[in-house]
């Protein structure tokens, strides 16, 4: 079967399910799925897409209308299959209503996971009514901007002398030593929030540096952005042409800041509708490019 061709959201989704799925242990998988599930999952990256899956697909399905145990895990297979438009694709929802209970039992990362790709599949349909989410009232986020800006902040704040005013000095030299006394002061601050009547200084030079990964002070300087962005401060969009750009980038960032980073950038894409809604290309594949997707982080002190 053909790969279809991914919006960046459908195909955001479709990851997130893909990984959660994937770190399951095979005995489980089994126990819930039959013995070909595993290897569905780990071969085929959740998607069916031979008949001689079907044996596998009607146990799945048979679990999620029973609501009997495993069948968060059914759901979120049945989910990612369908976001990659593999056989049997198009009753989504109505195990996922049948489930329900077992889905919002089910852990955060996977709950939510689950969320979102029912979210992507109804974002996808083509249907007359007017939009209508699986569980709307529910959290979509894997974690809160709180569990994350504290740690962000302090890779921000990290920031040495001579790197904060290389920075300062990024809008081709301009206005240095005001770029410097603004900088010095957010990164002072508890929350490390822009001045709130203030548009350029220290922001301007703060989003130079961080579309630069060779330029001193990229990583603090994109803590700091996420930092304000997840504090509502982001009115332009910086993320989105930064995740387009420079995901590889993130994505190999040294372990101890890429957690927090990617973990913010995950933040906005769960909790901003529009992030990146438009994005559709035939490279934009969960399976044939993971490194163009936000991965799971761990981060200290987490509770899941």
């Amino acid at each position: 079967m053909d790969r279809p061709d991914f919006h960046f959201r459908q195909a955001q989704s479709a990851f997130d399910l893909i990984w959660l799925l994937q770190v399951q242990d095979d005995v489980l998988l089994a126990e819930i799925g039959g013995q070909g599930f595993p290897k569905i999952v780990r071969e085929k990256s959740c998607r069916f897409e031979e008949e001689t899956d079907a044996k596998c697909y009607e146990q799945l399905a048979a679990t999620a209308i029973e609501s009997s145990e495993g069948a968060d895990i059914a759901v979120a297979m049945i989910v990612a299959n369908d976001l990659q438009r593999g056989l049997w694709g198009g009753d989504t929802r109505d195990f996922a209503e049948m489930a329900a209970k077992k889905v919002l039992a089910a852990g955060r990362p996977l709950c939510t996971a689950i969320f979102r790709g029912l979210d992507a599949l109804e974002d996808l349909s083509y249907s007359y009514e007017p939009t209508e989410y699986f569980q709307p009232d529910k959290s979509r986020l894997t974690r809160t901007a709180e569990q994350i800006l504290p740690q962000l902040c302090e890779i921000a704040k990290s920031m040495d002398e001579p790197t904060r005013k290389s920075v300062a000095a990024a809008d081709y030299g301009c206005d240095i030593d005001r770029h410097l006394e603004a900088l010095n002061d957010v990164l002072s601050s508890e929350t490390c929030l822009f001045p709130n009547d203030e548009a350029w200084y220290p922001s301007e030079v703060v989003e130079l540096v961080s579309h630069v990964r060779a330029t001193s002070g990229f990583v603090p300087c994109t803590a700091l952005l996420l930092a304000n962005a997840l504090q509502g401060r982001d009115n332009v969009g910086w993320f989105e042409f930064r995740w387009s750009n420079l995901a590889a980038d993130y994505n190999v960032l040294p372990k101890t800041v890429r957690a927090p980073i990617l973990a913010g950038l995950r933040f906005i894409y769960e909790s901003g509708e529009d992030f990146l809604t438009y994005s559709g290309a035939k490279h934009c594949d969960p399976v044939a490019s993971p490194e163009g997707f936000i991965d799971f982080v761990k981060l200290r002190d987490d509770e899941f």
